[in-house]
């Protein structure tokens, strides 16, 4: 019989309400499940870029069973994992992807522009952009859930569990970070339970889509995001969508590592 390794708690459901200096290091400390800033993107700016994302001619579903059929656009890094040819194709269309996403938002500044901005104000040593092998990553994807289909089942994101980049060495967190650009009336809800996945459930996440939530329990945390909200936690923790109910749920997602204060947090997609 398996033994399940011991698991990592946050002991803690609290939520902040801003992103400051302090709610950012105590959520990569474990000590906040999320952060949820109201409002942290003009709703009207979201709402228009929301129908260029479900429009874009590069709009693909992620290629893998755990997404549900999600659809993103542009290639992220989840979609390269342990994969020498995509890895090329990724890092080749990285800033030409950015500065894709960026055109999409002009004259007005990108959601996950103004998060990096804010990341490297607010984060002791500041933020950059990850790089892998040297080369530099993309940030920006869109996630567009499909009316009543689409969802994300309980799992965890860790990029130890995509590549063996140098760079990952010393990596003690990694959080996501998504920014809402059109929400569903019902249903497309983030539900949380403040624990990584134990030896056994890991084993299952990699050969299926994820976790039964029945088996998994009720989740610690539910948020139903407004239309512009930002909400931050740990990727680490086990996550899932519901389905979106009648409309499309459109968000802009950027994941952050943390190596400790007196490291820079790098972010990427």
């Amino acid at each position: 019989m398996t033994i399940p390794a011991p698991m990592v708690n946050w002991g803690t459901s609290e939520i902040a309400k801003e992103l400051t200096t302090e709610s950012l290091t105590r959520l990569a400390d474990r000590k906040l499940a999320a952060i949820h800033v109201s409002g942290y993107y003009p709703a009207d700016v979201a709402a228009e870029v929301a129908q260029e994302a479900i429009r874009h001619p590069e709009l693909e579903n992620y290629k893998t069973q755990r997404a549900g059929g999600v659809g993103r656009v542009h290639l992220p890094h989840f979609d390269v994992r342990w994969n020498e040819g995509l890895s090329r194709r990724y890092h080749d269309g990285a800033i030409e992807s950015v500065r894709d996403v960026r055109a999409m938002f002009h004259p007005y500044l990108a959601p996950v522009d103004q998060l990096r901005l804010d990341l490297e104000e607010l984060w002791p040593a500041g933020a950059n952009l990850m790089r892998l092998h040297g080369r530099p990553c993309f940030v920006g994807a869109f996630r567009v859930f499909n009316p009543d289909t689409s969802e994300f089942a309980p799992h965890n994101d860790a990029i130890d569990q995509e590549t063996d980049a140098p760079e990952i060495e010393g990596i003690v967190n990694q959080l996501v970070a998504n920014i809402y650009l059109q929400v569903p009336k019902r249903g497309g809800t983030l539900q949380l339970w403040t624990r990584e996945p134990t030896a056994v459930e890991v084993e299952i996440l990699r050969e299926s889509a994820g976790l039964n939530r029945d088996l998994v329990g009720p989740p610690d945390v539910e948020i139903s995001p407004a239309s512009g909200d930002m909400v931050l936690f740990s990727s680490r923790m086990l996550h899932a969508v519901t389905v979106a109910e009648g409309d499309h749920r459109v968000g802009a997602a950027a994941f952050i590592a943390s190596k400790g204060l007196n490291h820079p947090l790098t972010y990427w997609s």
